[in-house]
């Protein structure tokens, strides 16, 4: 089977569960908000925007070392698992002790408890990163798929009973632990692979000054995408942050569920190709799918996002559909920057990647917090701009350094960016005008017509937009087959 058939199938399965996971998720999401309060979420999101850090540092980037690199040794599997189980436990143990600070910086008395249930979870992620790894190497996307679906099915039931017992903000804690621990007796019994003792004869440092580099990268971009809740807690109060909360999630939705198996499918794949030009039609082709897929997802969500909200979160959040409708038009940023991640990792430039990561990073955080001080539609426009801050910076300036022309991959884009963005003018102004007549789901249907026809519309017109369709279908035929 050729790479590209393989990305495709994998795709298709990673896409497939993705599906699952996202029914899943909206349930989690449109479930929860209509038993626990503002107050519950916020408190978990002030929780979690600090302690999750702990996440990011306890893969320290070593997975994708392990998936990017070209072979892998038994030996060097084996001091991977060890390395990252060590770092779990130290993790634990400092997110644990350090549990007082949280009260003090947000000035309440009803976190330090969480925070230290919380802990249990960077110990168990770190014994299970070199599982997850493993599978994605391999490309064993079935598995990887089917067991990500027991964890969050599974732990969305045992939310659900926390809250109808009227635990309140631990039925989101027993969501987040139950998640990891699933996944990681469930890898283990799919992969059965037993860790060998850790050896000095294993040549360990491309792959820790990789995972170093990545690890730092994506700590700073975890903290430049967390730092708006910490602000706003921090500002605002809980109950504020909670429905702001509530929003980010919603608004992650299509990263989480289409952009970031993406990745899992697409960084083992470019890893292992040895031709610039194929590499190059690969990343163009990459590049236009995920532009219709992700941006059509966004316009359309920041078109519907009043009755979208009304329908998923159901009365009393209300506030959360301004702030989803912002973040929307940034998110649609975001999902173009995706393709330099994959190039930063596939081609090893993780260093370039961190520079310039640091730059658009921090002028991400300088934005949102500025934001913040003007509440959760302050902190949600911050947000948006720094998306297209750091989409420029790495267009413009990070890419073109480590040799790769992003002008091919700019102008995949552009068709479906002029597109989309007219769709989201028109959708909205009709919107407003028709909205008010019809129900939450009949406006949601009305404009979902609207899409289809515009996209029909433009097909009929453009015969550039007309390949990029047959692009698409492509696309969807290799995956099918």
């Amino acid at each position: 089977m050729g790479l590209g058939t393989a990305a495709a199938r994998g795709s298709a399965v990673t896409l497939g569960g993705q599906w699952v996971k996202f029914v899943i998720q909206f349930a989690s999401i449109a479930v929860l908000a209509r038993i626990l309060s503002p107050d519950d979420f916020g408190k978990m999101a002030m929780v979690m925007a600090v302690a999750g850090a702990a996440t990011v540092v306890g893969d320290f980037g070593l997975s994708l070392a392990s998936i990017q690199a070209k072979t892998i040794t038994m030996q060097q599997r084996s001091n991977l698992f060890w390395i990252n189980s060590a770092i779990g436990v130290i993790l634990t143990a400092i997110t644990f002790a350090s549990a007082p600070l949280f009260d003090r910086f947000y000035g309440t008395d009803q976190l330090s408890d969480l925070v230290r249930a919380v802990s249990v979870v960077f110990l168990v992620n770190g014994l299970t990163v070199q599982l997850r790894a493993d599978l994605t190497r391999n490309m064993k996307f079935v598995q990887l798929t089917l067991t990500e679906i027991f964890a969050h099915g599974t732990a969305l039931a045992v939310a659900v009973a926390v809250a109808m017992l009227d635990h309140g903000v631990w039925a989101l804690l027993a969501q987040q632990v139950t998640v990891p621990v699933l996944l990681l007796f469930s890898s283990a019994l799919v992969l059965r692979w037993v860790p060998g003792r850790p050896t000095r004869k294993a040549d360990m440092r491309s792959l820790l000054s990789f995972g170093t580099n990545t690890m730092v990268t994506q700590l700073v971009t975890y903290s430049s995408a967390n730092v708006d809740s910490v602000a706003l807690g921090k500002l605002h109060g809980s109950v504020e942050l909670g429905v702001y909360d509530r929003a980010y999630q919603l608004f992650k939705i299509p990263v989480a569920q289409l952009a970031t198996p993406m990745t899992r499918v697409a960084l083992p794949v470019l890893s292992r190709i040895t031709d610039p030009d194929v590499y190059m039609a690969y990343l163009v082709r990459a590049q236009k799918v995920l532009c219709y897929v992700m941006l059509g997802a966004f316009s359309y969500a920041a078109v519907t996002a009043y009755p979208l909200l009304n329908l998923v979160l159901g009365d009393g959040w209300t506030q959360a559909a301004p702030i989803f409708r912002i973040l929307a038009v940034g998110g649609a940023f975001q999902a173009l920057s995706y393709i330099y991640y994959w190039i930063f990792l596939s081609t090893g430039r993780v260093d370039v990647h961190l520079r310039f990561s640091l730059i658009g990073r921090g002028l991400m955080v300088l934005v949102v917090c500025i934001g913040a001080v003007f509440g959760s539609i302050g902190t949600a426009i911050g947000s948006s701009v720094g998306f297209v801050g750091i989409w420029l910076v790495y267009s413009l300036i990070a890419v073109p350094r480590i040799g790769i022309d992003t002008r091919p991959v700019m102008a995949s884009a552009l068709r479906p960016m002029i597109f989309f963005g007219l769709t989201f003018v028109v959708g909205s102004v009709s919107l407003n005008w028709y909205g008010p007549y019809l129900s939450d789901i009949a406006a949601m249907l009305a404009a979902a017509l609207l899409f289809l026809l515009l996209l029909a519309a433009a097909a009929g017109l453009s015969k550039p937009f007309r390949a990029d369709i047959a692009v698409l279908a492509g696309t969807v035929r290799k995956v099918r087959g």
